[in-house]
């Protein structure tokens, strides 16, 4: 017995405070490097030259130095009996590193995302969720970068920001059998009925545009800044799910510990990390949405549309898909797969639909197009197509084929709609008039295209017409 008290006084006096120095001191030193939260070089680029290979980013060097100065702790605690003198003395060094870790990474996302059009659009100026971040989290996409960075069971299909109150371990990021082969495929993920159109609802702002769409610089994010954001995402992400993993460790006891208000506290810690996690990650995709949005307002303004000679792709469309390309690199080198694909989920949707927003402002305005306009159309549907899929042709990704056949072949039949013929835009609309909605249909049969002329009437006649046949 007095050996066993001779022992406890030494770890007391000795090990105890110096687990503490390196649990507190040591993540208090990493957080005052000003690359506490920077991504680390990657060279996986270089040594693969393939487009395709898994990527996983490193944590920021602050996120590495919270999880290994805890990490000996964490091992001690579940060692000790629950709830004793030195039990608690370790939980409090741990809560306070982690205290400490989450005034500084909050710090962070204020840098990172404050002033910028993408988070403008996701909280409103109290920091409460806007309708589209409550629509964003209802996303099946969503649902899959929490499964990835935890226990697929423990995430709802209706997830949202709000953290899950049961995470186990970190989902493995096992390789697909073929490089087209999305996540969201494997795991059977489908978005709900409705889903999207819910989530486009919220963007009219990216989504009405009449004339090119104009941010000041400042507002948007520089190839640098979003590889800062994702960085930052995967880091937060990560390190939330390794600390739950040795958290709730079941050497540990972890049923009878989680009762102490000492260990609730530190499970809310980690939470809020994986919540700022989440915000991050999603002010990624926004950042993405509105830098695809931005690129395709121009087309309506080229003057390729009314080319008479040849047929050419607008300028803004090679801007797009080399965007594209370049950002997929960056994100995945600084934030790793799962976060470049949360980051590019449902663009395989949005660019068909600004697509198809394009020819809806050529339709109605003043400006007339060619067939070699209407062409160049129909080209940058297909160009962008194989610019997306390549960009996205990643391990992982979510991309849908499905999704992206679906919305590329609507876009690429209403594109079709404004070379038609007066008869043959007629029998399109006999034969699927639910198709597109009436708005849409009524603006074609008023569209001068440069095969017909124009004439509203002839619609409103023909869907009369249609209806007294179906009625007799």
């Amino acid at each position: 017995e007095g050996a066993l008290i001779y022992m406890d006084n030494i770890i007391q006096r000795t090990l105890l405070p110096e687990m503490q120095d390196e649990a507190v001191n040591a993540v208090i030193h990493f957080l005052e490097r000003p690359d506490a939260f920077d991504p680390i070089a990657n060279d996986v680029f270089t040594r693969y030259p393939h487009h395709t290979v898994q990527v996983e980013a490193e944590m920021s060097v602050a996120c590495q130095a919270l999880y290994t100065s805890t990490r000996p702790i964490f091992m001690a605690l579940h060692r000790l009996p629950t709830g004793g003198e030195m039990y608690l003395s370790l939980v409090t060094m741990l809560e306070h590193a982690m205290l400490t870790f989450i005034s500084r990474m909050k710090q962070r996302v204020g840098e990172v995302c404050q002033g910028k059009a993408a988070f403008s659009l996701l909280e409103d100026q109290r920091g409460s969720p806007t309708p589209l971040s409550q629509s964003m989290e209802r996303r099946k996409a969503f649902t899959l970068l929490q499964r990835i960075y935890n226990d697929e069971f423990d995430v709802d299909d209706a997830a949202a920001t709000a953290e899950p109150t049961q995470i186990g371990n970190i989902l493995p990021l096992a390789p697909s059998e073929n490089d087209t082969r999305s996540r969201r495929a494997a795991l059977g993920a489908a978005d709900g009925k409705g889903s999207f159109e819910r989530e486009l609802s919220h963007l009219a702002v990216l989504t009405k545009f009449n004339e090119p769409m104009s941010f000041e610089t400042s507002t948007l994010c520089s190839d640098e800044e979003l590889m800062k954001a994702s960085c930052l995402a995967n880091s937060l992400l990560r390190v939330a799910s390794l600390l739950e993993e040795q958290l709730r460790s079941r050497a540990g006891g972890w049923e009878k510990s989680s009762k102490i208000k000492a260990i609730r506290d530190l499970e809310s810690a980690i939470k809020t990390i994986r919540f700022h996690g989440l915000r991050v990650a999603k002010f990624c995709r926004m950042e993405m949405l509105i830098q695809t949005a931005r690129r395709m307002s121009e087309i309506c303004m080229s003057s390729v549309l009314q080319a008479e000679d040849a047929v050419r792709l607008p300028t803004c469309v090679n801007n797009l898909g080399e965007y594209l390309a370049t950002s997929s690199d960056n994100i995945r080198e600084a934030g790793g797969n799962a976060v470049a694909a949360y980051t590019f989920s449902s663009l395989e949707q949005y660019i068909p639909h600004y697509l198809m927003q394009t020819c809806r402002i050529m339709a109605g305005g003043k400006k007339p197009i060619t067939l070699n306009g209407i062409e160049a159309l129909d080209r940058t549907g297909s160009v962008l197509y194989r610019d997306l899929k390549g960009a996205t042709s990643f391990e992982n990704s979510f991309w849908s084929e499905e999704d992206a056949a679906n919305s590329f072949e609507m876009s690429a039949i209403f594109i079709s709609l404004m070379e038609s013929s007066q008869k043959d835009l007629e029998n399109h609309y006999r034969g699927n008039p639910n198709q597109f909605s009436d708005t849409d249909y009524q603006l074609m049969f008023a569209f001068n295209g440069p095969r017909r002329r124009g004439d509203p009437r002839r619609f409103n006649l023909l869907k009369s017409k249609m209806k007294t046949e179906r009625g007799n």
